[in-house]
């Protein structure tokens, strides 16, 4: 779940700043990739990996499988 929070502050008529903060993955829930199907007795040489988890959805520096992570911008409009 990302979440994004915005305010604007007018500092004259013509002169207001925007403060944006974002979360993302704010609950920091791993996301997890899909089980094994392979149905040999032995994959990559551990028996029973059948139906197991092993791996996240993406561990990039962007993406749905990464940690938590927090933005925050603050811009001058005029």
């Amino acid at each position: 779940m990302d979440l994004g929070l915005g305010k604007d502050l007018l500092v004259t008529e013509q002169v207001h700043l925007q403060f944006r903060t974002e979360f993302f993955n704010i609950f920091n829930h791993p996301q997890y990739g899909l089980p094994q199907s392979g149905i040999s007795p032995y994959l990559n040489g551990v028996p029973g990996m059948f139906g197991n988890i092993v791996t996240t959805v993406n561990t990039g520096p962007v993406g749905t499988g990464t940690p938590r992570q927090i933005q925050f911008a603050l811009t001058a409009v005029f």
